[in-house]
């Protein structure tokens, strides 16, 4: 046998000619692809025809379609869900535009994240390498929203929107039930860790806590799966990167959201506890008895913050500024004045009462000026609420009784009553727990410089009379102090008081050295006994 080509090549033309396209027609309602299986060559052509076909006519009703409406299905609901959640749970965010608009922009943010992460799945290097397209679920950014939402507005919102972010991650994930889970649980595990933080580094730490929970059911979930050993590998290592590069955003985006928000956290505050602000170095050069009466009731309200489970560090912050007003006429306020200087014998009553009241306004301005955060201010306008001043009203009314009287010119009066109002502060009244506080604490460390006695009774006495009148007063009206906790920031202002006010045991004089007959042995036994006098 010989092989011809020639008449081989004309045999294929011919064959060529007479071929037709084969045709495949796929039934209604049949799945081209089946979940869980290999795809064929055969699938593959199937699926890119039904494609092209539906490009082609989009009129069509289609699965995707279907799945689209769910979806937005199960957004309004979540979005319904959260309405009533924040409305029963966390009421003062709900009345907050800011705190409302924070909340919405992050989960927003965060979930935007989520779904340009899945879309990194259409890429050609994803399509190609099945090993790395199976670690794109854990390069999500779950915690994002959480933690920032936990330092900024409080861990029960945060929770709500740990659920909410990684019930949408699973769905955006084709409905997986690990990823919601695992999601859920790295969230929670971030909003626990990172409660009251008071450092930057912290916020990290709680990043990587949750990568490393990621990592871990990773590991977990791939060996039940019986994934490669090289594809678990990279899912725990995106895991963790991915959790401790979210937690370096957060320290990053934090000053920028707390500007926009005007929110206040706790590693600012901390970051105010350095006794060389310019403001604490002012006031303990030309106020210096107003800075130390500021350091003590910050050490009552601290304490008292604590037995309540209000915000201590926020009560120590606030209370070494509420006074820093009194910077602009240090002279007129008691606490700075010296060698019985006062300015007030020459001034009207209402006069005074005008320059003890102004503190809070200059206060205020002085706060704003070295943009010191928001609760700051508030505790400048609230710490006096709007009590009386009692001394010059009570002067005043002395006053008005002796209007006639010409051995008291500089203080007579337009005869009739004296009015309340001259001699109250503009307020606001306290709004919230730690500006309560600060309120009772700033009178109580005022009122226990006039104790002759320091026991415990004159102690309580006192506190016990102060409270009621600011209560009668009506000064705490607006406060959401309660009556037990009342009685517990009581009970602390007692300890700390008698802590602070305790006497010290009399140190015993040195006998008198036996003296010569000499005037120097005199004179030198006369210079020990008096340096000994002159110790502690």
């Amino acid at each position: 046998l010989f092989f011809d080509q020639e008449e081989s090549n004309v045999l294929k033309e011919k064959m060529l000619e007479t071929l037709q396209p084969e045709i495949v027609r796929v039934e209604v309602g049949r799945s081209i692809i089946e979940p869980g299986t290999r795809v064929s060559p055969e699938q593959y052509e199937m699926l890119k025809a039904y494609q092209e076909y539906l490009n082609n006519n989009k009129g069509l009703p289609t699965g995707d379609d279907l799945e689209m409406y769910g979806r937005i299905l199960l957004v309004i609901a979540m979005i319904i869900a959260a309405v009533f959640y924040i409305r029963m749970e966390d009421l003062i965010t709900f009345q907050s535009n800011g705190r409302l608009a924070l909340l919405a922009l992050v989960l927003v943010f965060n979930l935007s994240l989520v779904r340009i992460t899945f879309e990194l799945s259409s890429l050609p290097f994803f399509l190609t390498d099945t090993s790395s397209s199976a670690i794109l679920p854990y390069l999500a950014p779950i915690i994002l929203a959480p933690i920032i939402i936990t330092i900024l507005i409080g861990t029960s919102p945060a929770l709500f929107a740990s659920l909410l972010i990684s019930l949408f991650t699973g769905v955006i994930y084709g409905n997986r039930l690990d990823i919601l889970v695992v999601s859920f649980l790295a969230s929670t595990i971030a909003v626990y860790s990172c409660r009251q933080v008071r450092s930057r580094r912290k916020i990290v730490r709680s990043g990587g806590f949750a990568g490393l929970t990621v990592a871990f059911f990773a590991f977990l979930l791939g060996t039940a799966d019986q994934l490669p050993y090289l594809t678990i590998l990279k899912q725990m290592i995106a895991g963790q990167m991915t959790g401790l590069i979210t937690g370096m955003v957060i320290v990053g985006l934090l000053p920028i959201l707390e500007s926009l928000f005007r929110q206040t956290t706790d590693i600012t505050l901390i970051e105010l506890t350095d006794y060389n602000h310019p403001l604490l170095r002012k006031m303990q050069m030309e106020a210096p008895g107003t800075y130390h009466h500021s350091l003590m009731v910050a050490n009552l309200s601290e304490n008292a913050a604590n037995s309540i489970g209000a915000n201590p560090l926020s009560c120590r912050v606030c209370s070494m500024f509420h006074d820093i007003g009194k910077l602009i006429k240090p002279e007129y306020f008691a606490e700075n004045q010296r060698e019985g200087v006062n300015p007030h014998d020459e001034k009207n009553p209402s006069f005074s009462a005008l320059i003890i009241k102004s503190h809070v306004k200059e206060g205020v301005h002085l706060a704003l000026k070295h943009k010191l955060p928001r609760p700051i201010i508030n505790v400048i306008r609230q710490h006096h609420g709007t009590s009386l001043i009692w001394f010059f009203f009570h002067r005043a009314q002395e006053a008005n009784k002796t209007a006639n009287t010409p051995m008291l010119p500089h203080l007579q009066l337009d005869p009739g009553q004296v009015s309340e109002t001259t001699y109250r502060y503009d307020g606001p009244k306290p709004q919230f727990k730690e500006s309560a506080i600060i309120f009772l604490a700033d009178s109580i460390e005022a009122a226990s410089r006039s104790l002759k006695k320091v026991t415990p009774q004159n102690v309580d006495e006192l506190i016990s009379r102060i409270f009621e009148d600011r209560i009668k007063d009506g000064q705490l009206d607006e406060s959401p102090l309660t009556v037990a906790e009342i009685s517990k920031i009581k009970d602390s202002f007692v300890f700390t008081l008698l802590n602070s006010l305790h006497s010290r045991i009399a140190y015993p004089q040195k006998e008198k050295e036996s003296t010569s007959s000499t005037e120097n042995g005199t004179a030198k036994s006369e210079v020990q006994n008096e340096e000994s006098s002159s110790r502690p």
